[in-house]
């Protein structure tokens, strides 16, 4: 019997690798803020607090969060807190996922390459050391777009990037 099975082929995400998911945060309110626009009040803080930020979850694109709906608050001491639903546009790259990038600085230690899009939700960084025996890594120059397969991710809340070690693809 014969093995017909065709190589996997990596998934090729270009910038939009966002996915849209809904979440669940408890927001206290100062009382002087809780008025008729609450709402408002809560998108404000929502969007301060998470857009353009690392959370458990990934990155949160920025203007992408919408409040699909809040509880009434709880009164604590001085503040108010309500719990708040909504949904968001999150980058969470996986290993094995490749992405089109643009390499923005190259030393002797390596390429630090960035998404083509401002700001980048992810740093991505490509080792020399992993590389000595692809002749295609002395080639590239900065500004030129490489494919890059994500080996592993790094960051801590709040943070403005997730931190990408790659593999070039060749």
């Amino acid at each position: 019997m014969e093995d017909n099975k065709k190589p996997i082929k990596p998934v090729l995400k270009r910038n939009n690798g966002y996915y849209k998911s809904v979440l669940t945060r408890r927001l206290e309110v100062s009382i002087n803020h809780v008025g008729q626009n609450i709402k408002q009040t809560l998108e404000n803080i929502l969007k301060h607090d998470m857009e353009e930020k690392c959370c458990v979850e990934g990155y949160i694109k920025k203007g992408s969060t919408n409040i699909l709906s809040y509880s009434s608050g709880v009164i604590k001491g001085e503040l108010i807190e309500f719990e708040v639903v909504f949904e968001c546009r999150i980058y969470f790259p996986v290993e094995g996922l490749v992405l089109e990038c643009i390499a923005k600085n190259i030393t002797k230690a390596g390429i630090r390459a960035e998404l083509d899009e401002q700001p980048s939700p992810i740093v991505i960084f490509v080792s020399r050391d992993h590389h000595y025996d692809n002749v295609n890594f002395a080639n590239i120059k900065e500004n030129d777009t490489i494919h890059v397969r994500v080996i592993a991710n790094r960051f801590e809340l709040n943070d403005e990037y997730i931190s990408v070690i790659g593999e070039l693809m060749k």
